[in-house]
């Protein structure tokens, strides 16, 4: 019986996964595809994904194993023609393609893929995503085009965990410091669209690879745009100089409904938003108490009045858009009324009739402090509507909004009664971090929920290998939560874009898509020429500034100062930094501190120059924030060394994605002093570079 059920697992397995459709590339060629966003990458490599940044650039550069279509849910091959289970379910068997080659023209092998799963795993590689590969046990190599991942366990996930991005063995084999690589800048991949040129904080280009194994995409060349401030992407929308944009909030996605040539696309959204209750304050240990104040709070007015509609309330810890969701949960009414009653059961009344309840005495008030970061306003509008819903039913409410750095600290020391957070759930469902009881499984379960029953739901739906068996249980996870409400889950924004109606390719009900968008085309009516600021200039990185400012293109984007800038929608949240602390499962062993890197303009062969020299340097503290999260990087500021010695401008140029550094590098870096250049005697200004080295002190 078992060796039947087995092979009918895989007789399942190989016709879901297996499916050996070939995306087709047509369409007429030519053009620039300009894509708007507010998140640069911190670089390119798929050894370092960065925090905030759009990770997705890196899906045009470098081939998967295999990946999820958008358009049809399936398992697609890319770089593996096809792959086959073992009958055990404990191995994969991956049969590479013969004709994809690197951009250099060497052929990629199955001794990529070894090099690439060895280096992730080696704890000096500092990998992000090392807790997805905690069950591969070994990768082996077959033969040149055959490679096979073996497993500690048989668990669902098998195929999205062996997913990886190979990189060229023969190019990075003799590396000593992947960190700090010029590969992670310039890198050499394997996809449809080449690395060019990066103007780091402007644009960032890409050009069709012509030896490309499905042929030649449509497109010349994609650009990626990086703006700050959101109405002069807007702006651009409208004129057509960008043809999509992504990321876009509830108000930009207003502002561009009716405009003529633009669509915007509103899919359900992965995130859902919530407040989540400290269990060990005695207020807040009961279930039903718990439910009176998710009943006391408007959720439909956050979403109509905060994300204009754009989501859905939320209904627990899986959102809509997940395969597990549980379509028969229903959101907790808004019912005021009905949370007093529950309430004035509990024993709170208001003894001194100044409208808040006590309890047995009237110095003890149901009192609740609530936090939330100031750097997303609107989860601060949030928690001001919070307080006035939670007020109205006789419950103080004392707000604290706090920077990033602080909100991080005060939840891992459970600081706090109520937080303003959200959680992401991929196509991989993992809540072990979130919800489990076992404080070692769930170090992010800082709310202190403790049910066995769910401990045992979230085990067995990781190792289920049966579709109908992990939508059941994950169905019953998310009922069983729901109905405890250790958080009151109150949205699931929308994932909101705008593309012009004159891209040929796109499919309107998956809305414009990255890591596709090499299968996208242009008309020749539509074709344009885009001119990009940099291309007239010479290969030097860094020039002196002229002496007389230089007359700016009518279509670049100004760039305000900050302060004067509308802010863009928050590309840093805490959950991104918890997220990707929590990716880490060891602490990678540090560098040597690298020496200050100074870069200066190439000099004309009369000059005589002499480079700054740094006569008091500062070091980056370290955020105290991030000591429990075991946090480690570089991050590299270029400064605008003036004729005086002291720095005028900063701007990072390369960063591991994590914001409170490089807020604390820049800081560091404004208050170096340097002995100025000097240009045949005469000073002047000139740009260069200092890494900060990041650590948690010993």
């Amino acid at each position: 019986m078992r060796r039947l059920a087995v092979v009918a697992i895989l007789l399942v397995l190989a016709a879901l996964f297996c499916q050996k459709e070939k995306v087709v590339l047509s369409g007429e060629r030519g053009g620039t595809l300009v894509i708007g966003t507010f998140l640069e990458p911190s670089n390119l490599s798929p050894l370092y994904p960065s925090v905030a940044g759009l990770n997705e650039v890196v899906d045009l550069l470098f081939l998967h194993l295999h990946r999820t279509d958008p358009r049809t849910g399936k398992m697609r091959p890319e770089l593996a023609e096809s792959w086959e289970f073992s009958e055990d379910l404990k191995a994969i068997t991956y049969y590479l393609r013969k004709d994809v080659k690197w951009w250099d023209g060497k052929p990629v092998t199955a001794e990529d893929i070894v090099f690439t799963f060895n280096l992730m795993k080696d704890p000096k590689t500092g990998y992000p995503n090392l807790a997805k590969l905690r069950f591969i046990d070994r990768v082996e190599k077959l033969g040149d085009y055959r490679v096979r991942f073996y497993f500690k366990k048989v668990y669902a996930d098998e195929l999205t965990d062996s997913d990886l991005q190979p990189l060229p063995r023969h190019l990075l084999a003799k590396e000593k410091d992947l960190r700090n690589s010029p590969f992670n800048l310039k890198p050499v991949g394997n996809g449809p669209f080449k690395f060019k040129h990066w103007a780091v904080g402007n644009y960032l280009e890409l050009v069709a690879n012509e030896d490309f194994y499905l042929g030649r995409p449509p497109l010349d060349r994609i650009v990626f745009r990086f703006y700050r401030n959101p109405d002069t992407l807007l702006a651009d929308l409208k004129q057509g100089i960008i043809d999509f944009a992504t990321g876009l909030d509830p108000g930009m996605a207003k502002a561009l409904k009716g405009t003529k040539g633009i669509k915007v696309s509103s899919r359900p959204g992965r995130s859902y938003l919530y407040i989540g209750w400290n269990l060990q304050n005695e207020l807040l240990k009961s279930p039903e108490i718990r439910k009176a104040l998710t009943m006391a709070i408007d959720r439909s007015s956050i979403l109509n009045q905060i994300y204009l509609k754009e989501g859905e309330i939320s209904t627990g810890p899986i959102p809509p858009s997940s395969w597990g969701f549980n379509k028969e949960i229903k959101p907790i009414p808004y019912d005021p009324e009905k949370a007093k009653e529950i309430l004035a059961e509990a024993g709170w009344k208001d003894l001194d009739y100044d409208r808040i309840l006590e309890k047995g005495s009237i110095r003890n008030e149901f009192r609740l402090t609530i936090i939330a970061n100031r750097e997303n306003p609107d989860r601060v509008r949030i928690l001001n509507q919070i307080a006035d819903d939670l007020k109205a039913v006789g419950i103080r409410v004392e707000k604290e909004i706090v920077d990033i750095g602080t909100f991080i600290r005060r939840i891992i020391a459970r600081d706090f009664d109520g937080m303003i957070m959200g959680w992401t759930v991929g196509d991989k469902i993992d809540p072990t971090i979130y919800w489990h009881s076992d404080p070692k499984k769930g170090r992010y379960n800082f709310v202190g929920y403790k049910n066995r029953m769910v401990d045992s739901l979230i085990e067995a739906g990781l190792l289920s290998i049966d579709i109908n068996d992990a939508i059941r249980i994950w169905n019953e996870f998310q009922k069983i939560v729901y109905e405890d409400q250790p958080y009151t889950f109150l949205v699931v924004p929308n994932e909101i874009s705008a593309y012009q109606e004159r891209i040929q390719g796109l499919d309107p009900e998956v809305g414009p898509d990255v890591p596709i968008s090499y299968t996208y085309w242009l008309k020749k009516k539509d074709q344009r020429i885009v001119k990009l600021e940099e291309e007239a200039k010479p290969p030097e990185e860094v020039k002196p500034p002229p002496t007389k400012p230089a007359e700016k293109p009518k279509k670049r984007e100004e760039r305000p100062k900050p302060e004067e800038a509308p802010k863009p929608p928050e590309t840093v949240t805490p959950e991104k930094l918890l997220e990707e602390a929590a990716k880490r499962e060891t602490t990678a062993t540090a560098a040597k501190p690298a020496p200050v890197e100074t870069v200066v303009t190439k000099p004309f062969k009369p000059a005589v120059i002499i480079r700054p020299k740094i006569i008091k340097f500062v070091p980056a503290k370290y955020p105290p924030s991030l000591i429990d999260l075991g946090v480690e990087g570089t991050v590299v500021v270029k400064v605008l060394v003036g004729t005086d010695g002291r720095v005028k401008d900063t701007k990072i140029v390369q960063s591991f994605g994590n914001v409170l550094c490089e807020k604390e590098a820049v800081a560091a870096a404004r208050k170096a002093v340097f002995k100025p250049a000097t240009k045949d005697g005469v000073p002047y200004e000139v740009w260069m570079s200092i890494p900060y080295k990041f650590r948690p002190p010993e």
